[in-house]
């Protein structure tokens, strides 16, 4: 795979390679699990088939299963490359994570490392780590399994934490809950990052540096965050799960099951759209099948993403 820094002529999504540029800025698609099935119904309380199969007409099928009801996941994390900094974005479920609720991520054994690698990164690469929030999905990779002990699979990287974010999740394991917090990912992914002296607590609208910089993106979790990628006058956001599938630029108002707060998650989803909807802001959300990715348009009483 070719990731030489060219110039851009703008941001848009190259299919081959998985990859965008953003001036001289280079993000890839680190893919964990992609086709990963997941019932509409258990993820938007407001779908039902009928919906679901008028959406579904609007819409590529890749993002679909056997029916409109059955909806398509990607897991990825985005490897951003900027003239200082090597990134990673968002780290997906891991290997070895005890999950027994969730078939599709316990116990994996699965090639995230191998097609990191297939991008020209190595784990020692990488300097900055960051998570929009810390679901389950999005902190698997902060960590790995060395004989017997979780320790982070980054060793030169930090590990960017939004502070709100951190706080919550800490509180709720602070009360020692019957179950695991958030399916374990709290103890086996976040906090050995914490114990590791690698984290850092930041703010919600925190600077990183080269054109990279974070926004509170509120609702999906408490301290949830946006990650803006900008450089010669090009523009891209990581939205993480602020829009989960392509069935919410649809549906903007449809928040999901997994929202903390489903109507602040509401207002950042239409205000990301809003001010997204006839600019050249390129797109990248946590969730979506390839290759989704996109400038986004005003579609009827939705919007509609254009490649």
């Amino acid at each position: 795979m070719t990731n030489a820094l060219i110039p851009a002529t703008g941001p848009t999504w190259n299919i081959e390679r998985d990859n965008c540029q953003v001036g001289n800025i280079v993000i890839n698609r680190i893919v964990d699990l992609e086709n990963i099935p997941f019932a509409a119904e258990l993820i938007y309380p407001d779908s039902t088939p009928e919906i679901m199969e008028k959406i579904a007409g609007r819409l590529d099928k890749i993002h679909f299963g056997d029916t409109s009801s059955d909806l398509y996941l990607s897991f990825h994390s985005y490897l951003i490359r900027t003239a200082n900094h090597t990134i990673l974005v968002d780290l997906c479920c891991g290997n070895d994570k005890h999950r027994p609720t969730r078939p599709h991520w316990h116990e994996r054994s699965g090639p995230f490392l191998d097609n990191l690698a297939d991008a020209g990164v190595t784990p020692d690469d990488v300097d900055i780590v960051m998570c929009t929030h810390l679901h389950a999905d999005h902190v698997g990779w902060n960590t790995k399994l060395e004989n017997g002990t979780w320790v982070p699979t980054f060793p030169n990287a930090r590990y960017l934490f939004a502070e709100k974010e951190f706080n919550y999740w800490q509180a709720l394991h602070d009360t020692d809950p019957p179950e695991p917090v958030m399916y374990g990912s709290f103890e086996d992914s976040v906090l050995p990052v914490i114990s590791s002296g690698q984290a850092e607590l930041v703010a919600g609208d925190h600077v990183v540096g080269s054109g990279v910089s974070l926004e509170p993106a509120y609702g999906h979790t408490p301290g949830n965050v946006m990650i803006h990628v900008e450089d010669n006058g090009w523009h891209a956001i990581l939205c993480g799960d602020a829009i989960h599938h392509p069935v919410q630029l649809i549906k903007p108002e449809w928040s999901t099951n997994f929202c903390s707060d489903p109507e602040e998650s509401r207002v950042t989803r239409r205000a990301l759209l809003n001010d997204c909807a006839g600019t050249s802001t390129l797109l990248l959300p946590a969730h979506f099948q390839a290759p989704e990715y996109g400038t986004i348009e005003k579609d009827r009483d939705g919007y509609r993403l254009v490649r």
